[in-house]
């Protein structure tokens, strides 16, 4: 008898202790994944700008794109700089640098997306409305990325095509 209450309140207890880790776990909010990441010095980087900094808008001679901060660190939107291209949509594909995994794969392919056309030679901005949030590290943990803007014509015997690829010093949102 002594035995059987022994072994059932080891039982219970390790159950408790694993219920109780399991729930506490579930809200720890710190995220590993750039926790080893170095930034290459090799490699050159661009940061993402403040969104309301109008004076870098303005200077775009060719097709590209710029990346802002938006609102909390993660958070981002960007402008993009077009000539001649037909009717789309662009969105990004994101990566960390040196391991070369796709970041957010399938939330930034989706919230990235801007409807495009530029029948004209001249250069056209096109801004994301909303925004889109790279889940991967914490605030603070700052790591290389390379960002490629993706092009899908509406036309439906056309192939998607890479229009631009950009490196940035990026970071993840803190859930």
């Amino acid at each position: 008898m002594k035995g059987i209450l022994q072994t059932l309140s080891t039982v219970i207890l390790a159950v408790l202790t694993y219920g109780y880790f399991s729930f506490a776990l579930m809200f720890y909010p710190y995220d590993f994944f750039a926790e080893e990441l170095k930034i290459p010095d090799n490699i050159k980087f661009e940061k993402p700008l403040k969104l309301n900094d109008e004076k870098d808008r303005v200077n775009i001679h060719q097709q590209d794109f710029i990346l802002y901060d938006y609102l909390q660190p993660g958070m981002y939107k960007y402008d993009l700089f077009l000539h001649k291209i037909e009717k789309g949509k662009v969105y990004l594909k994101i990566f960390e640098i040196t391991k070369n995994n796709i970041l957010s794969e399938k939330s930034i392919k989706e919230k990235s997306k801007i409807e495009v056309e530029n029948n004209t030679d001249e250069l056209k901005r096109f801004e994301l409305k909303d925004n889109f949030t790279i889940y991967e590290g914490d605030w603070g943990q700052f790591y290389g990325s390379r960002i490629e803007v993706w092009f899908k014509p509406d036309a439906i015997n056309k192939p998607e095509r890479k229009l631009i690829t950009k490196n940035y010093i990026v970071q993840g949102w803190m859930r």
